[in-house]
């Protein structure tokens, strides 16, 4: 990584030393092995228009760096990389939902003082987790009262927001499929209190570890579980839940995730320099293994995209496994989760969500990277003992 310009002295970093905080930040991410389907969605500027206007209707992110970060995050541009093919009409759900989540991750989860306040993040999760899964008016109000009303009248932004997803999940989707949204978004709630515990402690998880709760703090579940319904198509129980099905699942949204952690370095540095209480916990990958093995960046970031190949080898060769024997609603899963793969590293090098790191400074970090075809050399399971399980012979 290499910086232009000058400024402050930048926190130590695990085993990553820290020069001189610049005013621009480059990133070069090694090729990444990844011969999975590219597509973008037709309609994602109409989708992207759509999902601005319906937030902005809440009140949220209507101007100044909110509504640049907004613009940046080109969540059409992310989800319909996912789902290429599908109707804008149905996918205009889940392009809404990333609106309003990206916004909910910056504002109480991840950057400022918001990121140490666990107390304050829990309750608001909880309120936002029971408007997606109850029904109905609450406790005590009139009937009719707007999903997120809290008692007096008051209407928390977000939550109303919520509770308009939550109706057209409802409206949209199987019971069964309205379930897996709300556990994916408790698993995702439950991802981000650990990060919460990991700042609390000053302290950089181990490998380990942040190996099998990055697909959690990073939304997975909470993102593909409306897939389903954009499809219309329900994958019954008993294949969801089979070892296979689990593996692919966890595969593609911990790849997605480390990825994630790779095109968003720069950022976080970025972000880091200029917090005058800078915390010693990291988390994104490249730091974990920096700190756990004593890694300078270069090694460190080698290492990741080491990591990544060999998770996105097995998911390959899984997925062709499992292909064979899938129903048709599985098929169109494993379709989406392969482009999920790919889209998401195409989508994350040049989303404004990650040059330009607080919505005023546009190009401050720059992150180039490419693919290759060249597949690691063996389809083993790396020495991370909470994801080994991957490998099993299904």
């Amino acid at each position: 990584m290499t910086g232009m310009g000058g400024g402050v002295l930048a926190p130590a970093v695990g085993g990553i030393p820290q020069g001189p905080v610049v005013d621009g930040i480059r990133v070069e991410i090694p090729p990444r092995y990844c011969p999975l389907p590219s597509a973008e969605h037709p309609d994602a500027d109409r989708l992207n228009a759509r999902a601005a206007a319906w937030v902005n209707g809440y009140g949220l992110c209507r101007g100044g760096a909110q509504r640049v970060r907004m613009t940046g995050n080109d969540c059409a541009g992310f989800y319909g990389r996912i789902m290429p093919r599908a109707p804008a009409g149905r996918l205009q759900v889940a392009v809404d939902w990333c609106v309003l989540m990206f916004a909910f991750d910056d504002l109480h989860c991840d950057e400022g003082p918001a990121s140490v306040r666990a107390g304050d993040f829990s309750g608001f999760a909880t309120r936002l987790l029971r408007v997606l899964e109850a029904p109905g008016t609450a406790p005590g109000m009139a009937p009719g009262t707007a999903p997120g009303t809290a008692p007096g009248g008051s209407v928390a932004p977000f939550l109303a927001a919520t509770g308009d997803l939550a109706a057209r999940c409802r409206a949209e989707g199987t019971p069964v499929q309205v379930r897996r949204v709300v556990e994916g978004h408790r698993a995702w709630f439950l991802g981000v209190l650990w990060e919460f515990g990991c700042r609390l402690r000053d302290r950089t998880p181990s490998l380990d570890d942040y190996a099998h709760m990055r697909q959690h703090s990073a939304a997975g579940t909470a993102t593909t579980s409306w897939m389903e319904i954009i499809d219309r198509a329900e994958i019954p129980g008993w294949v969801m839940d089979s070892p296979a099905v689990r593996a692919l699942d966890e595969l593609a949204l911990t790849i997605a995730a480390f990825d994630d952690d790779l095109f968003s370095y720069g950022k976080e540095r970025w972000l880091a320099a200029r917090d005058p209480r800078p915390s010693r916990c990291r988390l994104n990958l490249i730091d974990v293994l920096a700190a756990e093995r004593g890694l300078g960046f270069e090694e460190a970031m080698a290492e990741a995209v080491d990591l990544c190949n060999r998770l996105t080898l097995r998911f390959v060769r899984l997925r062709d496994q499992v292909l064979s024997r899938a129903c048709e609603p599985l098929r169109l899963h494993l379709d989406h989760l392969s482009h999920l793969i790919r889209g998401n590293i195409e989508w994350g090098l040049r989303a404004g969500r990650y040059t330009n790191p607080d919505g005023r400074h546009a190009g401050a970090v720059v992150t180039t990277g490419s693919f290759t075809e060249d597949a690691p050399d063996a389809d083993t399971p790396p020495p991370i003992p909470s994801v080994a399980w991957w490998w099993d012979r299904f």
